[in-house]
């Protein structure tokens, strides 16, 4: 039965079309480069999307449909009116913080450290920000309660000379008869023997925030806040103070994308290196630096232009998009080099037309499996609920398809220039015309300048063979077939698969804020610090009734008392600290009317009354009324969490609280802030999963009609499955977590599988050779090569990310470099073993033996890339050496 009806029709397109190409190149060189030029106006858009909340956020998620119901019942938090931060509907509210630790010793609140400190408080309140003449201070801009701005609490209960004898209870303390809540002021809290005082705080948290009244002087008095603690930072001889303001987060993002510049300039100049010398030999016709440069400048085309395109489209671009260029220059390369093996297969003595066509008709399906495979992961990945994912695989995906268009235009047009100066027998650096070596005049000729073919042995066929494509004929393919060593292997690929296993059981879900930072940052080491000293106290979660409500009934207020005491049992609740109006009311009431059964309209007399006292005006940020004030369309009580030691826990109180809101006969939601970031922590594992899947059966279907043997499919979608488990396990021992940004480096591995797989399957079983060791060797001398190189030009291009400062930036490494290393082992190691094991039942050229067409009238030696030394013979048998040593060390 025969499979390859696609891959002929498709071979002799690009047949035709390499032939048309090779007649007619200035067209095919030009237009790419007017595209490009076209397409660079789209740079006049170029905008940085810096929203963290949108970008590393599920869209459409639980929480933030929750928050629209909050926005629609209470408020955000940054009106300018008196509001309390614990009701904050939104995370990154204008605010300065700062976390101080001691430089020396273990205790914050030491005299000399907490005398600092109240020096550090009083500078910040003092900060003047002045704008078009108008000058302001914290007092004017500080979110207000009661009239007075927000403090920490312990400067509120302590002065400074009362410093020196701090006599602090934790997680409340009371002095003269006010009781504060400082639990999350102080961390890293050692007691004495009663369990309640404190002893030593490692760490004191420090919040200045805004009431959101002014914008403008916000921004300012923020970048002040940034730039004087700063400067305390590197100055104090006893605290180490890490800071974050609201914008901090998306200043960073901002940065990233400007600091990467000079990684991606190294990584293009290594590429341009790598691939110069991996298209030099020693003969200087049939060396290609020249080409190797422009397959970079090809790779660095595609980039542009998809920047470009989408800039003009409006979609933003940001801080994981800027690890992209990385990806596509490292997969440009490696399609140069399969186009270069597929021209270095064919015959010398060949037109150059017939040589164009045969190299695009080989290279055709290559190019297109991989660049089709590519193209539906990031189509796959695009429709993702994560922004920043999806913005990469539009940006990735666009840059591919650039690269296979300038791949068959631009650069092809580059092989046929390329292609008529070694026909003219022109130096690859001079384009001078040179002698061949057997003809050099001196040996400093033969060394520098001479290459080519004389008239003479044009027409031969001469063992051009690549050194590393001997290797493996020669040497690596022979050893591996041994069996001992295919003994070795498939031990090795157990113990592999099993620690692979391993490796995703332990699998840890979601991104935390500090990783959205640079590590030599402020911001990266106050959100260190907040997950090292402050998780003890989690948030205070909304429990908010949605529905009006007839709270004036006794049956109303029973239920209400017992969904309270339901998230009271909560284990993620601390006991004691809840804050419900309708409790104290109730209580209020009794007092007042020694009952709670008042009837509507005293209860909301009487409700009024309590409001305005000082002690409950803050549960008038609990309840919203209708207009006339004569319902209550909707109510909040708030249950704060604790021991949500990582992001494990912090998703397993979201769900918590989310299942026991469901659970009601009320409509209720529970929501914080907070729970929006919490929310990747639920869906980045499903999606995954959901993406892996649908990407596989898609690879699995491009394979069966894209590869002539179903065989091929299902090894390619074998190795697909184990690369992917393989580099999920050994990133979690690697220290990278399952978040958005890994997601999106799991789903490229998919590709690259295809790519590493396919061509050594494909190889093998089309592969005229008798034996199924033979035809394994034969594969590997056939594309050995250009995995080695492409793996190692896709490491090149990623390998300046290892060393930044960024998690995005050092995931993207990791992650690839797994993927490499994991294809490559496959495609290289146990994928050659496995298919001999199976050798006799799987099909080959022998058995379904392929009528000559124009495209392929070669022999099967040429096809496979084996070349005989067929050399004239000359009656001077020195004559005949001379030109026999020179050819066999050509490269």
């Amino acid at each position: 039965m025969r499979f390859d009806c696609i891959d002929k029709i498709i071979s002799g397109w690009f047949g035709r079309y390499g032939r048309l190409l090779a007649r007619q190149p200035l067209p095919f060189l030009l237009l790419p480069l007017f595209l490009v030029f076209l397409l660079l106006i789209g740079f006049l858009q170029f905008n940085v999307e810096d929203d963290v909340e949108y970008l590393f956020t599920p869209e459409g998620s639980p929480g933030k449909n929750d928050r629209v119901i909050a926005r629609r019942l209470f408020r955000n938090g940054d009106e300018g009116m008196e509001f309390l931060p614990n009701r904050a509907l939104e995370t990154f509210i204008q605010r300065g913080e700062l976390i101080a630790t001691p430089k020396f010793g273990n205790n914050i609140l030491s005299e000399a450290t907490f005398g600092e400190l109240q020096d550090l408080d009083e500078a910040i309140r003092k900060l003047p920000i002045s704008i078009n003449g108008t000058e302001k201070t914290y007092a004017d801009l500080c979110m207000k309660w009661q009239g007075a701005c927000l403090t920490n609490p312990i400067f509120k209960l302590y002065e400074k000379e009362t410093s020196k004898s701090l006599n602090l209870t934790y997680p409340i303390t009371t002095v003269n008869n006010v009781s504060r809540f400082i639990g999350k002021n102080l961390g890293g809290v050692t007691f004495y023997s009663d369990g309640v005082t404190v002893k030593n705080a490692r760490a004191m948290s420090m919040y200045y925030l805004l009431s959101g009244s002014d914008k403008d002087f916000g921004k300012e008095w923020e970048r002040r806040f940034m730039d004087s603690v700063a400067e305390k930072a590197e100055t104090s001889k006893t605290l180490d103070i890490s800071m974050a303001t609201s914008v901090s987060l998306a200043d960073e993002m901002l940065n990233a994308s400007v600091r990467v510049i000079p990684r991606f300039a190294a990584t293009f100049g290594m590429l341009i290196v790598f691939a110069i010398l991996s298209c030099i030999q020693r003969d200087w016709v049939l060396s290609r630096p020249w080409l190797g440069l422009l397959g970079v400048v090809n790779a660095g085309l595609a980039i542009l232009s998809s920047i470009g395109m989408l800039s003009f489209g409006g979609i933003k671009f940001n801080m994981v998009v800027a690890s992209m260029p990385f990806l596509i220059l490292g997969i440009g390369v490696d399609n140069m080099f399969l186009m270069i093996a597929s021209w270095r297969q064919c015959k010398q003595n060949l037109s150059l037309e017939d040589r164009m066509g045969r190299t695009f008709s080989e290279a055709a399906v290559s190019i297109t499996i991989t660049t089709l495979t590519d193209l539906l992961v990031f189509a796959i990945g695009a429709s993702t609920k994560i922004p920043s994912v999806r913005m990469f695989c539009a940006y990735a995906g666009l840059s591919v398809l650039f690269m296979y268009i300038y791949q068959i235009t631009f650069f092809g047009a580059c092989m046929v220039y390329t292609g008529a100066r070694e026909l003219n027998n022109q130096h690859c650096c001079s384009c001078k015309k040179v002698l061949p070596r057997e003809e050099a005049p001196s040996r400093l000729y033969r060394i520098f300048c001479a290459g080519g073919f004389s008239s003479r042995t044009r027409n031969f066929n001469v063992d051009l063979e690549h050194r590393v494509m001997k290797f493996f004929r020669a040497y690596y393919g022979p050893f591996l077939m041994k069996p001992y060593v295919k003994l070795f292997v498939f031990a090795s690929f157990i113990m592999y698969f099993l620690i692979a296993i391993y490796g995703c059981a332990r699998v840890q879900e979601g991104l935390r804020l500090k990783y959205i930072a640079a590590e030599d940052s402020y911001p990266y080491k106050y959100y260190d610090k907040k997950d090292q000293y402050f998780l003890h106290y989690g948030p205070s979660v909304s429990i908010i009734f949605t529905d009006p409500l007839p709270y004036w009934e006794p049956e109303t207020q029973f239920h209400i008392e017992k969904i309270t005491q339901k998230f009271e049992t909560s284990s993620y609740a601390c006991k004691g600290f809840t804050e419900s109006w309708i409790r104290p009311f109730l209580h209020f009431l009794k007092m007042k009317a020694n009952t709670t059964d008042v009837g509507k309209e005293k209860f909301f007399i009487m409700l009024e009354g309590f409001l305005a006292s000082p002690q409950a005006k803050r549960f008038n940020l609990d309840i919203t009324f209708s207009k006339n004030r004569t319902e209550i369309i909707g109510s909040r009580f708030l249950v704060l969490t604790s021991d949500l030691t990582d992001a494990i826990e912090e998703r397993k109180m979201m769900l918590q609280m989310r299942e026991m809101a469901e659970d009601t006969p009320y409509n209720i939601t529970a929501f914080h802030s907070s729970f929006i970031h919490y929310d990747q922590y639920v869906g980045v594992l499903p999606t995954t999963i959901q993406t892996l899947g649908i990407a596989t059966a898609s690879m699995f279907i491009v394979a069966l009609l894209m590869i002539p043997h179903p065989v091929c499919t299902i090894w390619v979608t074998f190795c697909i499955i184990s690369i992917d488990i393989a580099v999920i396990g050994y990133m979690t021992l690697w220290g990278v977590s399952l978040d958005g940004i890994s997601m999106m480096n799991i789903i490229l591995c998919i590709g690259f599988s295809v790519d590493f797989t396919a061509h050594i399957t494909y190889a093998y079983v089309t592969s005229p050779e008798s034996t199924p060791n033979k035809r394994a060797i034969d594969a590997l001398h056939s594309l050995g090569m250009p995995i080695l190189q492409g793996a190692l030009s896709t490491i090149i291009g990623v390998s300046a990310l290892c060393t930044a400062p960024m998690y995005v930036f050092t995931t993207f490494f990791k992650t690839l470099f797994l993927v490499m290393v994991f294809g490559a082992l496959h495609g290289l190691v146990f994928l050659p073993v496995f298919l001999t094991v199976l050798g006799p039942c799987m099909p080959h050229a022998t058995e379904d033996p392929q009528p000559e067409t124009a495209a392929h009238s070669s022999s099967d030696m040429e096809k496979k890339n084996t070349y005989v030394a067929m050399l004239p013979v000359f009656e001077d048998d020195d004559n005949r050496k001379h030109v026999v040593d020179s050819y066999i060390s050509v490269v």
